[in-house]
């Protein structure tokens, strides 16, 4: 499944479908500057017209989809009516629930993850207690560390047998106490990694259909928040029932999905791989 695949499935279980709308404005021949008021505007959905004229974006006019403002490079010239623009409006673009999407792989990073495994990277270095792993794509934590006794052997050892070794998160970096005494032996890395984001609609989904319902949750809640500031305005219209507030209303439906969403993660999470705990002291593992 693509990012576009599973955006069109959440427009339709949120009832965000794209609403076509044509907007006719009179050209004074100073003018430059038109708002639309249906907006954020969907990727690739509108076309502009001058005198009936379909006009190039870049060269004859920028639009800005989130504001909803069309501004042309020269005045049109005065004329009833002669301005027009067709367009898809929704409530999210694409492109916003793309990195919704992204945000939701990022907030279940240690819930739901994948295996990596590195041999090719790093080797020993002689006395040498740290090894930067930021080249590793994704890398959450390492749970095996390997090496082998020379660069012709076929068989990997665990570190653990040898030296002590950390990994730290934050610093994305692995420790080594003590450290080895030898350079350029190979060494393989067994890791967590996040899911991949991707950074276009037309990406593969990296998330696994029985992990999916979660990260759904997980959008609708912050679809919902997107709402509240348009709900606020609401507010203040709503005359027959004073004690109820819109945006209120919203901001729960929004926490409801987000307490959802973690509850639901939790019950499909895998479990954690176990962790190594041999530790060596004076060359003696205890």
């Amino acid at each position: 499944m693509t990012y576009l695949e599973f955006i069109n499935k959440l427009r339709v279980e949120l009832k965000d479908f794209a609403r076509v709308r044509r907007v006719r404005f009179d050209g004074d021949g100073s003018t430059t500057l038109f708002e639309l008021a249906d907006i954020p505007i969907q990727d690739a959905s509108y076309v502009v017209k001058v005198t009936d004229v379909v006009q190039t974006e870049v060269d004859d006019y920028t639009l800005d989809k989130d504001t909803g403002l069309l501004e042309f490079t020269s005045a049109p010239t005065a004329a009833s009516d002669n301005i027009e623009i067709t367009y898809k409006s929704v409530k999210v673009r694409d492109e916003d629930y793309l990195q919704l999407i992204n945000d939701a792989i990022d907030h279940f990073r240690w819930i739901f993850w994948k295996m990596g495994t590195d041999t090719s990277s790093f080797t020993t270095v002689k006395d040498q207690y740290e090894y930067d792993l930021s080249s590793i794509t994704d890398i959450l934590y390492v749970i095996r560390a390997y090496y082998k006794d020379s660069a012709t052997a076929t068989v990997w050892k665990a570190v653990s047998m040898v030296t002590n070794w950390k990994y730290y998160t934050r610093l994305i970096k692995l420790y080594t106490d003590p450290p080895f005494d030898i350079d350029s032996l190979p060494m393989k890395l067994i890791y967590l990694k996040s899911l991949t984001k991707g950074a276009t609609t037309s990406a593969t989904l990296d998330i696994p259909t029985e992990w999916l319902l979660p990260f759904k949750f997980y959008v609708y809640a912050r679809y919902y928040e997107m709402l509240i500031p348009e709900k606020i305005g609401d507010t203040s219209a709503v005359t027959t029932q004073p004690s109820f507030t819109p945006a209120q209303a919203i901001y729960n439906i929004a926490q409801a999905y987000r307490t959802l969403a973690d509850e639901t993660a939790k019950k499909l999470a895998p479990k954690l791989p176990p962790m190594p705990i041999t530790q060596i002291h004076q060359g003696v593992i205890i």
